[in-house]
């Protein structure tokens, strides 16, 4: 059985290690109406590296690289780099995305995290993420 990860806010924020992924991604939309078109979307997505799939109501989201977005012609918004934090979280841990979401704050950048069972990832603005791994990496120093 795989740890739950950890939850001391302190440690988490000193542990994290952000790791920026060279491709760059985007967010797109796939609507479904009917339990036939979720199976549909799924079909799609095949043999391509997805980055996530989440249900809602509307449709289906997707995180794909953006050359996936142009393979299937699928419509997307939002170029943006992944940052993995590279620590452990726990699921229930308390603070922790709100804390990295805070120092986004402060660096006038928006984020779209995602969470893993392992890691948090960060879906940052084409352009600003050295800018965030730098803040993040000062960041886990301060709790030293």
């Amino acid at each position: 059985m795989a740890s739950d990860g950890g939850t001391d806010l302190g440690q988490l924020i000193k542990s994290m290690s952000p790791t920026l992924h060279p491709e760059t991604y985007v967010f797109g939309t796939i609507p479904a109406k009917s339990e036939a078109d979720y199976s549909n979307v799924l079909k799609l997505f095949v043999g391509f590296p997805v980055q996530m799939l989440f249900r809602e109501d509307e449709g289906w989201t997707v995180i794909v690289a953006e050359k996936v977005a142009q393979d299937i012609q699928l419509q997307s918004t939002f170029p943006c780099k992944k940052i993995t934090l590279n620590v452990h979280s726990s699921l229930d841990a308390v603070g922790f995305i709100a804390a990295v979401g805070k120092r986004l704050t402060e660096l006038g950048t928006g984020v779209n995290p995602v969470s893993g069972y392992y890691h948090d990832h960060l879906f940052i603005p084409v352009g600003k993420e050295e800018m965030v791994v730098d803040a993040l990496k000062k960041m886990a120093l301060e709790q030293e």
